[in-house]
C-alpha cells in the first residue's frame, strides 16, 4: 500500500512539473548593428605589435538600415549603398588578435557616391557587437586590422 501511495504522489508530482508552461520574452539572438556609428578607433597589428592606423572615415557617420541600406556622411557629402551581415565558420582573428575557426558573424559595407568615383568599401572577417559599440577584425597580408565603431 505505502509503495502505491508514493508511485501516485510521484506521478503526481511529475505530470504537475511537465505540464507547466514558460511565459516569457522572446529574445533576438541575432545582434544588429542597425543605428548610426562612428569610427572611434583603427589599429593594425603586424609581427611587431599594434600600431594607430588612419582610414580616412573618422570623420564621419556610418548609419545602418534594417533593409541593408547604408549611408556614410561627412562633410556634408553623402554616401549610399548597403551592408550585410552573415553567419561563417572560417578562421579569424579576434579584436586580440588571437586565432579562432568557430562560427562567428563578419560584415561587409559598400557605400560610394552616385558617380562612384568616391568610394568606402570595409569587409571584415569577425564582428563583435555591445551595447554601444562593435569591433571588427580583418586579416591581410599578415596583419590584422581592429576597427572599433560608437554608437553616435
Amino acid at each position: 500500500m505505502k509503495s502505491y501511495l508514493r508511485l501516485t504522489v510521484l506521478l503526481i508530482a511529475v505530470a504537475s512539473f511537465t505540464s507547466c508552461t514558460k511565459v516569457g520574452v522572446i529574445v533576438d539572438i541575432q545582434p544588429t548593428i542597425t543605428g548610426s556609428w562612428v569610427l572611434t578607433n583603427a589599429a593594425q597589428k603586424d609581427a611587431y605589435g599594434w600600431y594607430t592606423v588612419n582610414t580616412g572615415v573618422e570623420n564621419g557617420v556610418f548609419t545602418f538600415y534594417s533593409n541593408g541600406q547604408a549611408t556614410y556622411v561627412e562633410n556634408g557629402s553623402t554616401l549610399k549603398g548597403n551592408w550585410s551581415m552573415s553567419t561563417a565558420s572560417n578562421g579569424y582573428y579576434d579584436e586580440a588578435g588571437v586565432y579562432y575557426t568557430n562560427s562567428h558573424q563578419n560584415l561587409q559595407i559598400h557605400v560610394s557616391n552616385y558617380k562612384g568615383d568616391d568610394v568606402v568599401d570595409m569587409v571584415f572577417d569577425n564582428v563583435d557587437i555591445y551595447p554601444n559599440s562593435f569591433v571588427a577584425t580583418n586579416y591581410m597580408n599578415h596583419t590584422i586590422g581592429r576597427y572599433k565603431f560608437s554608437r553616435y
